[in-house]
């Protein structure tokens, strides 16, 4: 990707590299190693000044002292794009930007070593082929591999069935061993039917659900109220028990509830919402469960603060985790570091789930090792 891009460079080319940052310094880098009849002469930025990386930083406003010296811009930075070109076409400057992808691939490529410790404590060759596919995926790579991945594992393509749920969320599960669920991130409930279908020994599901009335389908949840094992909990999962500022988005695949702090973008139809938290910890010694055999948790960004409120939870009962990791790139490390953190000397195995032709629908499955060698489902 980089190198098909900086092959667009002309032979011998005095440059400058609009954009300080953490794309316009791994080009740099990258150029210096690897295009040295380049000459990068300095940066333009108009945020930073001073010398970074031994290049003198340009302020934007200073530019035209120094258009004659370049023969070519490299734009590393989208922020105010279309505004800047036309300063750029302004000046009389040849420009090229990084491409979207690109700047994805140097913006991700800094969390290489983390996901190089994810991969290490994966359990088999396979989770670690996966991760890596999702991973490229992430960075930027085209995604013929992870289509065809889902393709021939799960009957999953780009139009047709998008999705399997009867083996999300449980593909590494040993389902004779569930009686009791918390099921974070319910949406309209769908996921609950597999569970009654495929749970022989269940006898209580806990679904959290704090946008519940919002996302429900009427038909749906007429089956459900005649499910018994089922209560709803309409409390978001969280680190401790407060109240949250959310951004309520408008889409139909799931609860995208959105915390407001985490600086997404917002559309006009978004509005802000605030719901009621809890932890897993505290919802357990409120309501006197016994034991929690199997954690689901598929809460748009929300799950690694509600692992670290079930901590007390996961040591002690030792429950099957299956935990999305798709919603912010640094789940990807983050969620599966902390679980490895906890439970290292917990005899836990690590697997990896995919359930997308897309970077969607990715899932760490965390089972202690002696339910997954007496697994018979």
């Amino acid at each position: 990707m980089i190198k098909e891009f900086v092959e667009k460079i002309p032979q011998n080319s005095k440059i400058a590299i609009f954009g300080a940052g953490l794309s316009g310094t791994n080009l740099k880098e990258y150029i210096e190693v690897n295009r040295r009849d380049i000459k990068v002469l300095y940066y333009v930025d108009s945020f930073k000044e001073g010398n970074q990386d031994g290049l003198e930083i340009v302020k934007l406003i200073d530019l035209p002292k120094h258009t004659q010296e370049i023969d070519l811009l490299i734009v590393a930075t989208r922020n105010r794009l279309f505004e800047q070109t036309i300063i750029f076409d302004y000046l009389g400057l040849n420009y090229l930007i990084v491409p979207n992808k690109l700047e994805k691939f140097f913006r991700l490529n800094q969390y290489e070593e983390n996901i190089q410790k994810v991969s290490n404590i994966l359990s088999t060759q396979e989770d670690k082929d996966l991760f890596k596919m999702i991973w490229d995926l992430v960075t930027g790579n085209e995604p013929y591999e992870i289509q065809n991945y889902v393709k021939e594992k799960h009957g999953i393509k780009l139009t047709g069935p998008t999705r399997n749920y009867q083996a999300q969320y449980q593909e590494f599960i040993n389902k004779n061993e569930i009686k009791t669920v918390l099921d974070a991130g319910v949406c309209n409930g769908i996921q609950f039917f597999v569970y009654k279908k495929n749970f022989k020994n269940l006898q209580k599901i806990y679904g959290f659900e704090p946008m519940y009335d919002k996302f429900k389908n009427d038909i749906y949840d007429t089956f459900l109220k005649n499910i018994p094992e089922i209560e709803i909990i309409e409390f978001g999962l969280w680190n401790e028990a407060t109240e949250l500022s959310f951004v309520e988005t408008q889409v139909q695949a799931g609860s995208h509830v959105q915390n407001a702090k985490m600086n997404k973008k917002l559309t006009e139809n978004d509005k802000i919402t605030t719901i009621k938290t809890t932890t897993i910890d505290k919802f357990k010694k409120e309501k006197n469960v016994e034991k929690v055999d199997f954690i689901k948790m598929d809460i748009e960004g929300a799950e690694l603060s509600a692992l670290k409120g079930a901590k007390e939870t996961i040591l002690s009962d030792r429950p099957q985790l299956a935990v999305s990791l798709y919603h912010n790139p640094t789940d990807y490390f983050e969620i599966p570091l902390y679980l490895y953190e906890i439970l290292k000397d917990k005899d836990y195995n690590f697997h990896i789930g995919h359930y997308s032709p897309l970077h969607l629908e990715t899932v760490l499955y965390a089972i202690p090792k002696e339910l997954e060698q007496n697994k018979n489902c």
